[in-house]
Order: C-alpha cells, then sequence, then structure tokens
C-alpha cells in the first residue's frame, strides 16, 4: 500500500520540532554537521522551506542566480538570529504542514528534514527516531534523488542493503548498514559511516 505523503512528512517534520523543543540555549549555537552553519542555522533552513514568502524566495533566487543553495546560504543565516522562542514559534506551524516548495518532490523534502534532523542531532549527542516505512519510502527517493540532493547519481552503481528494515537497491559492490546510515551516505554525509560494511563503502566516501 503506498505511503500516505503528506502524513510522511509532517511526521518527520515533527519529530525534528520535538528535538528542537528539548535544546538548550547553548545547543543552538552548538556546530551542526554543515559546514559553517550553527543548530540555528539548520534549524531556520528547513524551517524557510515552509514559511518563506513566495516574492523573498523569487528575488532570493534571481539574487543568487538560480541556485537554490547558494540563495539558502545566504538567506538562512541571516533569519537565524532570533531568539530560540521565535524560531520555536515558526516551528509550531511548520510541524503540522505538508507544503513543499513549488516543483519540488514531498520525498525530496522529507529527506531533506531527515538529513538535516541528523545534521542537528548528532553532534548534541541526540538520537533520531526512526519509522521502518517512512525510512523505506525516503530510501527509495533517495536513490532516484537528482540535484539539488544528488544522491542518485552518488549510489549509481553500488548494491545497498538495509540491515535493519526490508531494503535494498542496486547492483555492484555492496554497502551494508542500517537504513539510516545508508540514507544519509548517499545525501552525502558522513556521520554514520561508521556502521556501514562492504566493498561499495570505500567508493561511496570517495563520491561524498
Amino acid at each position: 500500500m503506498p505511503i500516505d505523503e503528506e502524513a510522511a512528512i509532517i511526521a518527520e517534520r515533527s519529530s525534528l520540532y520535538e528535538t528542537l523543543g528539548h535544546l538548550s540555549a547553548p545547543d543552538w549555537n552548538h556546530a551542526s554537521l554543515c559546514e559553517g552553519w550553527r543548530v540555528r542555522d539548520v534549524a531556520t533552513h528547513v524551517e524557510l522551506g515552509v514559511t518563506i514568502r513566495p516574492l523573498r524566495l523569487v528575488v532570493g533566487l534571481l539574487t543568487a542566480r538560480g541556485d537554490f543553495n547558494r540563495f539558502m546560504a545566504a538567506e538562512a543565516p541571516r533569519r537565524a538570529n532570533r531568539a530560540p522562542e521565535e524560531i520555536l514559534a515558526a516551528w509550531a506551524d511548520v510541524a503540522t504542514s505538508a507544503k513543499v516548495l513549488p516543483t519540488a518532490k514531498t520525498v525530496d523534502v522529507a529527506l531533506d528534514c531527515f538529513v538535516h534532523h541528523h545534521d542537528i542531532a548528532v553532534p548534541l549527542g541526540r538520537d533520531v527516531p526512526i519509522d521502518a516505512e517512512r525510512l523505506r519510502w525516503m530510501a527509495d527517493g533517495m536513490v532516484a534523488a537528482k540535484k539539488p540532493i544528488g544522491s542518485g547519481p552518488r549510489v549509481e552503481g553500488l548494491r545497498l542493503i538495509a540491515t535493519d528494515i526490508e531494503w535494498h537497491y542496486g547492483t555492484g559492490p555492496e554497502v551494508h548498514g542500517p537504513a539510516a546510515a545508508l540514507i544519509l551516505s548517499g545525501c552525502g554525509r558522513a556521520a554514520l559511516i561508521d556502521r556501514l560494511t562492504g566493498a561499495g563503502v570505500a567508493e561511496l566516501v570517495r563520491r561524498h
């Protein structure tokens, strides 16, 4: 039975909101796994996918010459220097929203939220709750995702085999591990790379 994509993205956003709600004051300024970004910057980046005004998005993309990542690299830190209470207030709406930006796939946006949840939680020593059904959906999305995530080309020619859920993909040198670790590595993150094994791990890491 196909997953309810709207419910799934709301669940991913709600999970991140739960983590943000338990952060201490120093946690907000802690370095995330996104180079040069604090926890507050990452939280704001994910939030803007729901709360940014259409006109601001259009103007920002024009300024960034159409490069969404370049736009966010400037916009998120600029908006992130709010009090944590203000960020959480915005997140109260984000956590119940299934909204995605025009032309974006729901699964790609959920992947972005899932990966950034780890960018925040891992350096703070916190766990990210997982759900088998959503993991399968996001893993299927990960192997198909083109730009800006770029995970599809990154895992091409490798066989990925999850060890905690029933999921596998592809042919070639094998990479075994928990689905979350496969997803993160496919998305270019090394956070859980120590949980992966197999002849294809070195090649996957090289492609980061």
